[in-house]
């Protein structure tokens, strides 16, 4: 994968829009840390509407615009959200992927034994993901980011202390000073609505895993349901990965020559949810099937219900996959 726009620098775009909450706090009913380190966390757990929408677009590096709709879901009326950019591999692939495994062990003492204890782990997405290039993905994504901060964001209810944002400013060649984090649990209104903005990724990541070439892809926009919120994290990741996997609705534009056309045309019907072994029940109910064993699940299951592709330069589009309303009726708890 390769990528010529440099210049863009998306930890110093998200940063703006950091600044923006952190101004309008209340607002954005957001709450903010401020370590001794000079570090700063963003609690948007119970932050607004808008404030959720900002995350999506922080998450995206600044490259990517969220905005709300509504969708009809037989006779339910659901919010849902247009998500589009035109960086499709940096603001999806560089920052919005949630790749970055960020964890803290502590030596402690046991029974007379010196033993590492974990104290932090989470999934980290956003802008910071290309400071640190700790993930195997950078090795073909052929983009630098020369920002002097960092911004990272974690799907948690547990907020990263003094200590993990150090590790994260070190890994990112940033001062503590220089770097935000912004943290919300699945089970909130944030974490519906982020997810949910991450239905262009969640495409663009399945192309990957089918070897689709993703420097062809021009453009990306998407849509799909804001889960309702569930009483836990566990029932909310259910809620939210069906959100995709059922409703979620992708367009791309790619450029490519006429004879390359079909055989890309033909590849992506391997891309959407309904081609997976694990796909047809909710997915809670699927993990559950799997002793709550990510690994004992089809990875090709995290994907949107459709695809549609229009090359620009043959003026030609595909779609592939389905939506599935009963699969998510069941998700949403719905009569």
């Amino acid at each position: 994968m390769k990528n010529v726009t440099h210049h863009i620098k998306i930890n110093e775009l998200a940063k703006k829009i950091v600044n923006k909450i952190i101004e309008n706090k209340e607002y954005y009913k957001t709450e903010i840390i401020q370590y001794d380190n000079g570090a700063t966390v963003l609690d948007m757990t119970n932050a607004s509407w808008i404030g959720g929408k900002l995350v999506g677009e922080i998450c995206m590096g600044g490259l990517g615009t969220v905005n709300f709709a509504s969708y009809k879901l037989n006779e339910h009326f659901i919010p849902c959200v247009n998500v589009h950019t035109s960086q499709p591999l940096i603001s999806c692939m560089a920052s919005q992927l949630a790749g970055w495994n960020v964890k803290l062990k502590k030596e402690v003492e046991k029974d007379g034994q010196i033993k590492k204890k974990k104290v932090f782990e989470s999934l980290g997405s956003g802008p910071a993901r290309a400071k640190s290039k700790v993930e195997k993905l950078f090795d073909e994504i052929d983009y630098d980011d020369e920002s002097d901060c960092a911004i990272i964001v974690f799907e948690t209810p547990k907020l990263p202390t003094e200590e993990v944002m150090a590790l994260v400013a070190e890994k990112c060649r940033v001062g503590p000073d220089k770097t935000y984090a912004l943290c919300a649990p699945t089970a909130c209104l944030t974490g519906s609505i982020q997810v949910a903005a991450r239905i262009v990724e969640t495409g663009m990541h399945k192309l990957h895993e089918i070897k689709f070439p993703l420097d062809v892809i021009k453009d990306g926009f998407g849509t799909t349901t804001i889960a309702p919120i569930a009483k836990d994290d566990l029932g909310a990741m259910g809620r939210t990965n069906d959100s995709i996997i059922a409703a979620g609705m992708t367009y791309y534009t790619i450029e490519v020559e006429k004879d390359e056309q079909d055989d890309l045309f033909e590849l992506l019907k391997k891309a959407p949810a309904n081609t997976s072994k694990s796909y047809g029940r909710p997915f809670l109910e699927t993990f559950k099937a799997a002793d709550y064993d990510f690994y004992a699940i089809d990875p090709g299951l995290f994907a949107p219900a459709t695809y549609t592709v229009t090359n620009i330069k043959t003026g030609k589009s595909t779609t592939v996959g389905e939506i599935n309303h009963k699969l998510l009726k069941e998700s949403y708890n719905l009569n």
